[in-house]
């Protein structure tokens, strides 16, 4: 009899459709079906080469996004039953998200589900939003001896204030659960910053490094992060 097909959790890299790997690319043209988390993963698969056929084959799926995951999780798990199956009946199936699935992915809820079940679960990797984000304006993000702090929120300005006095590199993602204490800290202590929002969308992208921008911005979208530098000394 022959294997299943493992179950794809398949990154599709951040913004834009040329940050797709090679493997990733694979994964959805051999698939039967593709479950596409969110609209702007199915946009970014609609664009591939070869898109128009992708597209036939996926479902868009919005999964609730709030700080209580039991409606997320109850919605996983119907998915997760629903690929089970799938992969029983000898399809292959490619549930796919942007950036990073291993990087502060809510699809890691449905890819332990999967496991719990036995299921085989393959997980292609992608270009996190931080590292796009620091490419898009022509900057390194970390050298040699220093340090990355890569965080999904900020619970107080004190937290924040001493990871960078300690030299971090600091990446909050999901902005928008922490915006008024990060912005806090960028205003009273003046760190150099990037700030991006909707990367890769032509129509509401946005790039800034200045604090008027930032703290114009009412209120900070789902779809942001902020790269914040640790101050450095006259003798670095």
């Amino acid at each position: 009899m022959k294997a299943p097909h493992p179950i794809a959790i398949v990154s599709l890299g951040a913004a834009t459709p040329e940050n797709i790997s090679m493997r990733a690319y694979g994964k959805l043209q051999t698939a039967d079906d593709i479950y596409c988390l969110g609209e702007a993963a199915h946009r970014i698969v609609a664009a591939l080469p070869e898109g128009a056929a992708l597209a036939q084959r996926c479902q868009i799926l919005e999964i609730p996004m709030s700080s209580d995951r039991t409606e997320a999780i109850r919605y996983y798990e119907q998915l997760a039953t629903r690929l089970l199956d799938q992969q029983g009946r000898g399809l292959a199936c490619s549930v796919v998200t942007i950036g990073d699935a291993g990087t502060y992915a809510t699809v890691q809820y449905l890819a332990d589900l999967l496991r719990q079940a036995d299921a085989e679960v393959e997980v292609v990797p992608g270009i996190p939003y931080y590292i796009a984000t620091v490419a898009a304006v022509g900057e390194g993000l970390v050298r040699q001896d220093e340090s990355l702090l890569v965080l999904s929120k900020v619970d107080s300005e004190s937290q924040l204030r001493e990871a960078l006095a300690q030299g971090h590199t600091v990446v909050v993602m999901k902005l928008s659960r922490c915006a008024d204490i990060v912005r806090e800290v960028i205003a009273e202590d003046g760190y150099d910053f990037i700030y991006a929002e909707h990367l890769g969308n032509p129509a509401l992208e946005l790039l800034a490094s200045d604090c008027e921008t930032l703290l114009a911005r009412q209120p900070i979208p789902y779809f942001s992060l902020i790269i914040i530098r640790p101050h450095r000394s006259s003798t670095h």
